[in-house]
Order: structure tokens, then sequence, then C-alpha cells
């Protein structure tokens, strides 16, 4: 059943109108008719299945039929945060990491940020990020959207993590201070409430930077002799985490 992301769900009068881009998909793409049921989610945990009332040249009107149990959350809200890299590069992660559980991303400008001279991603380009955490929402079944952060600086970020969160940093040098990901996921077994996770860019985080980090309280982790791409240490790391806390199906 297709599912719809659709805000300020006011379930008073059972009866819900979709437009914009969400009444072109049904209509023209999906070609749904008056009659087929569509799920329609909040993006704050709540879901309902709804069925398509009219089909009309810019609306669609749906009524609600029932509440929906959705899908559990995994046990351990996961922040990530993202070294600036090229476009693809972070979207993919976003797309994955979203799919996978994330609550929230924390684009961050570090010293070997890539993406131009600041480095910061354009308004347009932030929302077109916030889409891609919502489509990957509607189609993995999560009731909740993750949030998408205003860029910062690394430190900042950093500092602001470490108010509440286990913060692990990804580092790829292998040092005395730092841990196997395997051995700092284990330690953090009764803490399942928030965990800050950061990923470097393509760069990779600068040994001032690692060092600064470590100082704050986060840990320094590697993940082991391969050397991954950005992009791919974020899905990597977020796979990892939902195994070792039990949110794979077991």
């Amino acid at each position: 059943m297709h599912r719809f992301y659709v805000t300020d769900i006011d379930t008073a009068g059972q009866t819900i109108s979709l437009k914009g881009s969400i009444a072109r998909q049904i209509k023209n793409v999906l070609r749904i008719e008056a009659g087929e049921r569509v799920r329609l989610f909040n993006g704050a945990g709540d879901e309902w299945e709804a069925e398509i009332s009219r089909v009309g040249k810019n609306k669609i009107s749906t009524t609600l039929i029932s509440t929906v149990k959705t899908i559990p959350e995994p046990s351990t809200k996961i922040t990530m945060i993202l070294g600036l890299a090229r476009p693809e590069r972070i979207e993919l992660a976003i797309q994955k990491c979203s799919e996978l559980g994330a609550v929230k991303f924390i684009p961050v400008i570090s010293e070997r940020v890539q993406g131009g001279n600041s480095g910061s991603p354009s308004l347009q380009r932030l929302k077109r990020w916030e889409r891609i955490a919502i489509e990957s929402a509607e189609l993995s079944g999560r009731a909740i959207i993750p949030s998408i952060a205003q860029p910062i600086s690394l430190m900042e970020a950093i500092n602001q993590a470490q108010i509440k969160r286990n913060v692990l940093c990804m580092w790829e040098e292998n040092t005395d201070g730092s841990k196997s990901l395997k051995t700092a996921l284990k330690s953090l077994k009764n803490h399942p409430d928030g965990l800050t996770v950061i990923i470097g860019p393509p760069g990779g985080l600068s040994q001032k930077e690692a060092l600064s980090i470590q100082k704050t309280g986060a840990q320094l982790v590697n993940l082991g002799p391969r050397v991954l791409r950005s992009e791919t240490a974020a899905i990597t790391v977020m796979s990892a985490i939902l195994y070792e806390m039990g949110d794979l199906g077991g």
C-alpha cells in the first residue's frame, strides 16, 4: 500500500485533501483511482489508512478509515554529523541512513570540506535533502521523518551533541586512543537512548580536529584496515549500531 507524508493531518473531520506533488503523484504517476486505499502519516509517529473518495483535477479527496500500528523505531536514537562533501555523497548517506532509522542529520563544515569556498549548501539543496529524507521514510515504512539541521561548524555541532548524547567519531587513523567500532558499541549498551556519530568529509578529519573532538569526551573509532568513502562509512556504522543494539530483526 502506498504511503504519503502529510503535514498537519486533522482527524476531526475524517476527510483529508491532498494537493500539490502528492496529488500529481497519485493521479498521474501511480494512477490510483477512487475506492483504492493509501496510508497517510504525519512524520511525528502517527499513521492512518485512508480511502480515495474523489480524484479531481488538482486535488485528491480521501476519507480516513482507521489508525495504523506503526513499525517501531530503533531503540537508539541516532544523530549523524556529516562532513560536507559533494551533493551526491551526502544525498546517498541521508537516503540510506534515513531508511535505517537515523533521527537527525547535521551537516558540518570542517577543515577538509568539499564543495566550494565555503562548502555550505544552498537553501534549495537543503530542501532537496529534506525531500530525500521524506521519501526514504515513505519507502521504508517509518512514521518519523528525520530532521536536517542547518550547516554549522564541526566543533559547534560536537559541543551541542555532547550535552545529551554519547558521541562516536569515525577516524581512519589507528592510534592508542582509538577503539574498534565493536568495542565502542559494547561500551554503550547501557546508554541506548541516544547516540551521535561523526563522519568526516572525504578528505577525513585532521589530527587536530580528531584530538579536539576526543577532548570533549567523544570516542575515536576506526572501521578496520579498509579505506571507506564517507557515505559508505555512514551506512556501515548505522547498520552496525542497529545490529549491536538488536534492531535488525532480533
